[in-house]
């Protein structure tokens, strides 16, 4: 994947679209391979954390990225607040970012966009998880649904598989999260820990180990006691690269069994 750079400014996203922000279709080489997306616009500083908590949260306030992986790979993002001038607007750095990687990607064009209030995505939400118990369908931490305005059965949804999340700071900013969360059934599902680097510094860089697929990654603001609905900027920096072969682990560990028979041998000879 050749290095490069897109520096117009993205719009804001109402629904789940990824125009202007597709990494494209990535095949891991031996070598590290970057491209990065710079001067996205997300519309909160909590929206990232908000879906970390037992009513998920609103995707609309969440920034959407896309890209391809043709086979198994490590893949490396940075999300990085930088602040910039959009048209006569001046753009504020984001603070706290966060986001998670999922399997899957939304409808795409000429299909309707999938967002969390359409028809379909409000009657799943309610069944699964109760009338008035969700603010969006966004799940920081775990698998979750959504779909469009065309959709009028369960399967029309798409289902976003989670592949892992990363967040600036520490739980001072973006809060415990929650591990379990419970279904209208009586079912629980349990999630994964929210990762944060430890330093709020305005930057998160997560590595993720990913088989070939779709893949949507959702940014947004991870301060999750955050109020502000203004317009935060950041970069966003994608990169790939191979992960060593098991063959190579098992030739380096026979190696490593055949010196050491080999110099236990030589002591017991001496």
């Amino acid at each position: 994947m050749a290095a490069a750079s897109f520096a117009a400014a993205t719009p804001l996203s109402a629904h789940i679209l990824y125009t202007g922000r597709d990494f494209g279709i990535l095949t891991p080489g031996g070598s590290t391979n970057s491209t990065t997306i710079a001067q996205n616009k997300v519309s909160s500083n909590y929206a990232w954390a908000d879906g970390t908590d037992a009513n998920f949260g609103d995707s609309h306030k969440l920034l959407p990225f896309r890209f391809t992986l043709l086979s198994t790979g490590l893949v490396t993002l940075q999300i990085q607040g930088t602040s910039f001038r959009s048209g006569v607007l001046n753009i504020a750095a984001m603070a706290n970012p966060g986001f998670s990687i999922f399997k899957g990607i939304a409808h795409l064009p000429p299909l309707a966009e999938d967002h969390d209030t359409s028809g379909i995505s409000v009657a799943y939400m309610d069944e699964t998880y109760g009338s008035g118990n969700w603010e969006g369908c966004f799940n920081a931490l775990g698998d979750w649904k959504m779909g469009s305005d065309d959709g009028t059965q369960y399967s029309d949804l798409t289902t976003f598989i989670y592949a892992g999340n990363a967040a600036d700071g520490t739980p001072t900013n973006y809060g415990s999260g929650t591990t379990i969360i419970t279904r209208s059934n009586g079912t629980t599902q349990t999630n994964d820990a929210i990762h944060g680097d430890g330093l709020a510094d305005g930057v998160i860089t997560g590595t993720f180990a990913l088989n070939a697929g779709d893949y949507t990654i959702l940014v947004g603001g991870a301060n999750y006691s955050g109020t502000s609905t203004a317009s935060f900027g950041f970069n966003a920096t994608l990169s790939v690269m191979a992960i060593p072969e098991p063959s190579i682990y098992g030739l380096l560990g026979s190696g490593i069994a055949v010196l050491l028979v080999a110099y236990r041998r030589r002591i017991s000879v001496r």
